[in-house]
């Protein structure tokens, strides 16, 4: 099945939104991050609707805008690390998408977090043993969920023609 929706997924700090503009570069498609639509629709950043509203009701926000942009055509989309993991996200990405799971081990996936330039909600204010500690529960939470994807790639060593070559592979794009 030949898909024009590419769907990335994996815990904060995995790369997604970087990956996404690399991929759609190749494949002449738009651009769209669930976080930065979010943003933009209700005019609040992510960290804010966590602190004034709670996770129960950014994750209703998230998962509309997550519907919204599946239904764009030719495009990668950049999800929230948490994105699949709540109602029926995950099936219905692989439903009308080709899903790509950027995998990172946990102490990697603190460290870009531990470094990163935007603040995430869940991982604000820990050390970074509170943070490997805290990622690696997550992870352990979410895997299952991820591991449901159609390819999964290493984000340590991303090998962005080998993730070309496999769109190519399974006859997911056209490039």
């Amino acid at each position: 099945m030949r898909h024009n929706r590419i769907v990335l997924l994996g815990f904060s700090g995995a790369g997604k939104s970087t990956v996404a503009r690399k991929i759609a570069s190749h494949c002449n498609f738009s651009v769209l991050d669930t976080d930065k639509m979010l943003e933009e629709r209700y005019k609040i950043s992510v960290y804010d609707i966590f602190e004034k509203y709670g996770e129960n009701v950014f994750r209703q926000l998230e998962y509309k805008i997550l519907v919204k942009a599946l239904q764009q055509d030719n495009v990668v989309i950049a999800t929230g690390g948490g994105a699949p993991c709540f109602f029926d996200s995950m099936k219905l990405i692989n439903e009308v998408a080709f899903s790509i799971y950027i995998e990172m081990a946990p102490k990697s996936l603190a460290l870009r977090l531990l470094h990163a330039k935007v603040t995430r909600p869940l991982t604000k204010h820990k050390t970074e043993e509170e943070l490997v500690a805290f990622v690696t529960e997550q992870m352990e939470e979410r895997k299952h969920i991820y591991k449901q994807a159609h390819l999964t790639v290493k984000g340590e060593n991303f090998d962005l023609q080998d993730v070309l070559q496999n769109l190519i592979i399974q006859n997911s794009v056209k490039l």
